[in-house]
């Protein structure tokens, strides 16, 4: 049985009305508060008796600010939850939730249907069963993945995957906010309707990174025109084809991808009315007039495609692309500028390769030192002719001589910075440099001492000696 108590909020009333259950001997099994006025109990007693109730109705009346009580249906909740499933049950599309871990919490009768399972098999089944190339580690760590219309394969049959992550409201945007995803999947079109989509791929957030990843988040789900910068191997068609599936627009399928070619192709892209996608890589390589073509179809606005293009650098762009460009830009760090992620870098590259050797300390200290003007895909190179050397010897880990490491060559300007400047000076100039950079965030001199790896007084001494003030700091 199920009761609906309308009380006053007062203090102590919720343990007197509880009181006359315990004197009845009747065991409540769950209840809530609340209602449209929050005037309002609402208890289970499913071994609750005719009788029972009421002799306990009459006592509930005699307690001061009870004014009304009534037999129901249902409580709210589970109100909630039988709409809820109706609804859920009469759509067509699967749709399902998973918990952190990756195990399904829920799902509707054509989730079952398109998993081959009945739906009350489906609580508590792992998604990684039904959907072994998801990459769900990735997915249930963080945001900052590709989440819309990523293609998929179950039991033979093509589905097109949105993924919505389900957050806490404590730290919204967080990773440790998230309480799992809610996924729905809906059947790709025909081979013949749908144009050939870029890979999935995960985007590595370590580091620096993880501030492109997360303005990628932000500005993916726009309409206006995103460039990518970032050096060579940096991962710019990465984020360009993460940026398709970050959007709602990936649920359309409307993909154009544009590596450079004849001016004839370019034109064409930019004549169609459907909406869409138009990824153009290495955009600073374009010709002058194809520029002009893209600059002309964004200026004229009968452009529905939403354009995504990379570069090495804005200022490479015709200055009318660059003011187009301007309010949506994602910069890409360098790797030599992330160098203590080295090691989760090559762990992430090595999963991907297949490779399930440990890196050396020799090693790791050895890929920390070079500049790396190829960023990650020279990585991917070296890890990859390290991983055969290794194998091939059989190594049970990587080490630094299965590197294939050329001489490293210092990207440092000293040949135009250091004119007119002896040894001596050349190198009180870098060290001032770089102790103004590791004090700009005022941390004190025993902090920066280890992070130094110097002594508390031979950093008090230099910082003195180059007046960055930071003699009373403790």
């Amino acid at each position: 049985m199920r009761l609906e108590i309308t009380c006053r909020n007062r203090v102590g009333i919720l343990q007197e009305i509880m009181a006359i259950f315990a004197e009845y001997r009747v065991n409540v099994t769950s209840g809530e508060l609340g209602g449209d006025s929050g005037d309002k109990v609402f208890l289970v007693a499913p071994g609750l008796l005719i009788g029972q109730f009421q002799g306990i109705e009459k006592a509930l009346y005699r307690v001061p600010g009870v004014d009304r009580v009534r037999r129901i249906e249902l409580i709210p909740s589970e109100r909630r939850q039988f709409e809820l499933n109706t609804l859920l049950a009469h759509i067509a599309d699967p749709v399902l939730s998973v918990d952190t871990e990756g195990r399904i919490i829920a799902g509707n009768r054509a989730a079952g249907k398109a998993f081959g399972v009945s739906v009350e098999q489906l609580s508590g089944m792992h998604l990684q069963r039904f959907l072994p190339r998801l990459q769900l580690a990735e997915l249930l760590r963080g945001f900052t993945v590709p989440r819309f219309g990523l293609p998929v394969t179950v039991r033979g049959r093509d589905f097109r995957l949105d993924w919505s992550p389900m957050a806490l409201g404590e730290n919204p945007g967080k990773v440790e906010s998230l309480a799992g995803a809610v996924l729905t999947l809906q059947l790709a079109p025909g081979a013949s309707s749908s144009p050939e989509l870029p890979e999935p791929k995960v985007l590595w957030d370590f580091d620096r990174r993880r501030a492109s990843c997360l303005a990628l988040q932000q500005l993916a789900p726009h309409h206006e025109p995103l460039l990518i910068v970032g050096e060579r191997g940096s991962g710019k068609s990465t984020f360009a084809a993460a940026a398709y599936y970050l959007s709602p627009l990936a649920d359309t399928g409307d993909i154009l991808w544009w590596p450079g070619g004849e001016q004839e192709e370019l034109d064409n892209l930019l004549s169609s009315h459907a909406p869409g996608v138009l990824v153009i890589d290495d955009l600073h390589l374009l010709s002058e007039a194809a520029q002009h073509a893209l600059m002309s179809a964004l200026l004229s606005g009968e452009l529905r495609l939403r354009v995504i293009a990379s570069a090495t650098g804005i200022e490479q762009l015709l200055p009318g692309l660059q003011q187009f460009f301007s309010l949506q830009v994602i910069q890409l760090p360098a790797l030599r500028m992330m160098r203590p992620a080295i090691r989760e870098f090559c762990e992430a590259i090595g999963a991907e390769q297949g490779n399930h050797l440990p890196l050396a300390d020799s090693a790791l200290q050895a890929l920390q030192s070079m500049d790396w003007p190829s960023n990650l895909r020279g990585l991917e190179d070296v890890l990859l002719v390290a991983q055969e050397r290794a194998l091939s010897g059989g190594a049970s880990a990587i080490e630094v001589g299965h590197l294939p490491l050329l001489k490293p060559a210092e990207l440092l300007p000293w040949a135009e910075w250091g004119r007119g400047l002896d040894y001596r000076q050349m190198m009180e100039k870098a060290e001032r440099a770089l102790l103004s950079d590791f004090t700009r965030d005022n941390p004190s001199t025993r902090v920066l001492a280890r992070r130094l790896g110097l002594s508390h007084t031979a950093v008090a001494n230099k910082l003195r000696k180059y007046g960055l003030g930071g003699e009373g700091k403790a």
